[in-house]
């Protein structure tokens, strides 16, 4: 075995795997995309908690009956259903999914921004304030997003980086 080849593989290997990753996550930008689409779906942000302010405590409802009627519009227009690639459970009728008619989730963009891939809103004029109202962690990977990334797509990708480092 040669150990020179070997020490310079891995450093090569190493140096590079930051960059590497990040390279896979702005090539994949759509999975990342669709992952805090169905988190937000399922009223959830990137900590894995129900969003909030809920319809019943939010003070854009003037009234419980207003919060109501609301309530039982977003539960008809879409429907609290489990996730098609994360399994999540279906959000609590009273939490919100920010999605009316997919402005919002359309307006969900991604780019590489030093050493980390930034997730936003873009082009959406309201997509500032529903991002003030919900916090920056609406745009974060939960367990279960960095789960599925990483069994469906960071697997692969590292297999054929570690082969193109010569290891």
């Amino acid at each position: 075995m040669d150990f020179d080849k070997l020490t310079n593989a891995i450093n090569t290997a190493v140096d590079g795997f930051g960059d590497a990753v990040l390279s896979c996550l702005e090539q994949h930008s759509d999975v990342v995309e669709d992952i805090i689409h169905e988190q937000l779906y399922s009223g959830l942000n990137g900590e894995g908690q129900h969003l909030s302010p809920t319809y019943d405590d939010d003070p854009y409802f003037k009234s419980k009956q207003q919060a109501e009627w609301y309530k039982e519009w977003k539960r008809r227009i879409t429907p609290p259903e489990s996730g098609q690639k994360l399994f999540l459970p279906p959000r609590p009728v009273e939490v919100p999914n920010l999605f009316i008619n997919g402005t919002f989730y359309f307006s969900i963009r991604t780019r590489r921004e030093a050493e980390s891939l930034k997730v936003y809103t873009g082009g959406f004029r309201d997509g500032p304030a529903i991002e003030r109202k919900y916090g920056a962690s609406i745009f974060m990977i939960g367990m279960e997003g960095k789960q599925y990334f990483t069994e469906n797509i960071l697997k692969d990708f590292l297999i054929k980086y570690w082969k193109l480092c010569g290891l």
